[in-house]
């Protein structure tokens, strides 16, 4: 798993995602600058499960609470599927 800041608060995620390693891209997280609108680049992400989502929605809580969003940009399918499952696809769409 690689999870790396590129340029204007844009942050590209790689790799598989789940509750075993969940933890190294919350803690790479806390790096976030809050204070603008941050881009996750999931196109190299591969296998995920419920912990990424949960981990978007808190995301997407606290840019809320600083007045920003958090885009997700080339979100996998197997995310878009279990975000549809969950009834939250509106929530890990880009232009949410």
């Amino acid at each position: 798993m690689e999870f790396t800041k590129t340029e204007n608060n844009t942050w590209v995620l790689r790799g598989n995602l789940t509750f075993e390693n969940i933890s190294k891209v919350i803690d790479k997280a806390r790096d976030f600058n809050w204070n603008s609108s941050i881009t996750i680049d999931m196109r190299g992400v591969g296998d995920i499960d419920t912990s990424l989502l949960a981990l978007i929605f808190h995301w997407k809580r606290l840019a809320k609470a600083n007045k920003n969003n958090v885009f997700i940009s080339s979100p996998p399918e197997n995310l878009m599927k279990l975000a549809r499952l969950y009834g939250a696809e509106e929530f890990i769409s880009s232009n949410n």
